[in-house]
């Protein structure tokens, strides 16, 4: 059992393979740069130079946003948007907490020091307890750029994720994630800076405050290599973080995602979380939406793997993909579907390429 404090593993590795793959992907989507051959070292420190003097003038105050009761003690602060806009000021990933006997809980406090700032405004309408703790279920800005917040109203506490996670965000994503926030809401999150989580959990490990146990899962690499998915025992409530989204597509880039194990760890979280209720990130809590994830993954890898083997371009497993019954059913309440599904596929078909050769 884990009260508060996980031991490290011994021999872990650190993720900078992973790093230097992602910090690529980020910035290309950052500043929409297509030729790798620009993405220099000085390039990268002149763009988080730029993301951190941005940081100077604080952003605007984040309108509050009512809790939603999920379960008992169990409440989402949730966001509307999909993406990140000037008029949202980035608050498109909603926010989840646990009030417990000894405190509240946190989790994925979303992308801004406004956001966390709103955030604990909002807990305090529920309960007069102390947040006493913060847990990031990866390393995706959206999910740990309100860690400030709680960091600066309780000073101290402890932020939890996997050990690789804080490494990652110490190490070059975290002022990637910060200046592409700036970029992406006209400088509404300003003023928010990299905290990253300080004590490391990983799967099989227990979280207990009070007499509120969260069970601590890792079912592989799915939407990154390091998603934590949180069972709060005693209720039917799983948090998901981003390995479900709810009709959004996002992610999968270079090495983060993987079709051909992210099938495998949906369907572990499937046999292992019989009966739940999956809370996403992004999107609307509900029991079927992880079978929905399950047959999204397996429709685009299953159609991109088969036209891999049968010699068909990448154009020809796009189209296949976007003819199959179950995607253009998916299309019709997913906002992101027409720039997304032929990435999705072409990620894929590279993937199976590679298991193929």
């Amino acid at each position: 059992m884990n009260n508060h404090k996980a031991p490290l593993r011994a021999g872990e590795k650190t993720a900078e393979p992973l790093q230097d793959k992602v910090r690529r992907d980020l910035m290309k989507r950052l500043l929409g740069i297509t030729a790798v051959s620009l993405m220099t070292p000085e390039f990268l420190a002149q763009a988080a130079f730029a993301g951190t003097a941005a940081n100077a003038v604080m952003g605007p105050m984040v309108p509050d946003v009512k809790p939603t009761q999920l379960a008992e003690g169990v409440y989402t602060i949730h966001a509307h948007d999909k993406f990140p806009t000037p008029a949202n000021q980035g608050f498109f990933t909603s926010i989840m907490f646990v009030v417990t006997d000894k405190g509240v809980v946190a989790i994925d406090p979303s992308a801004s020091v406004q956001i966390g700032q709103m955030a604990i405004r909002m807990i305090k309408t529920v309960t007069d307890k102390p947040v006493i703790a913060v847990i990031n279920t990866h390393y995706h800005g959206d999910h740990w750029m309100g860690n400030q917040a709680f960091a600066e109203a309780y000073p101290g506490i402890p932020i939890y994720s996997m050990k690789e996670t804080a490494e990652a965000i110490n190490a070059v994503l975290g002022e990637e994630w910060i200046s592409m926030a700036l970029k992406m809401t006209n400088n509404a999150t300003a003023g928010t800076r990299i905290v990253a989580p300080n004590h490391y959990v990983k799967g099989g490990d227990v979280l207990e405050f009070g007499g509120t146990k969260i069970n601590i899962h890792h079912f592989g690499q799915c939407h990154t290599p390091y998603d934590l998915v949180l069972e709060i025992v005693g209720t039917p409530i799983v948090h998901v973080g981003d390995v479900i989204m709810d009709h959004r597509m996002a992610g999968m880039n270079d090495d983060e995602g993987s079709f051909i194990h992210g099938i495998a760890a949906l369907k572990k979280m499937k046999a292992t979380l019989p009966g739940k209720t999956f809370y996403p990130c992004h999107g609307d809590p509900a029991p079927h939406i992880l079978d929905e994830e399950i047959g999204l993954f397996e429709a685009i890898y299953n159609t991109a793997n088969a036209a891999q083997a049968a010699d068909k371009s990448m154009s020809e497993a796009i189209a296949l993909v976007k003819a199959l019954p179950f995607m253009q059913e998916y299309a019709q309440n997913t906002p992101d579907y027409e720039d997304s599904v032929g990435k999705w596929t072409s990620i894929a078909y590279l993937e199976a390429q590679q298991a193929n050769f």
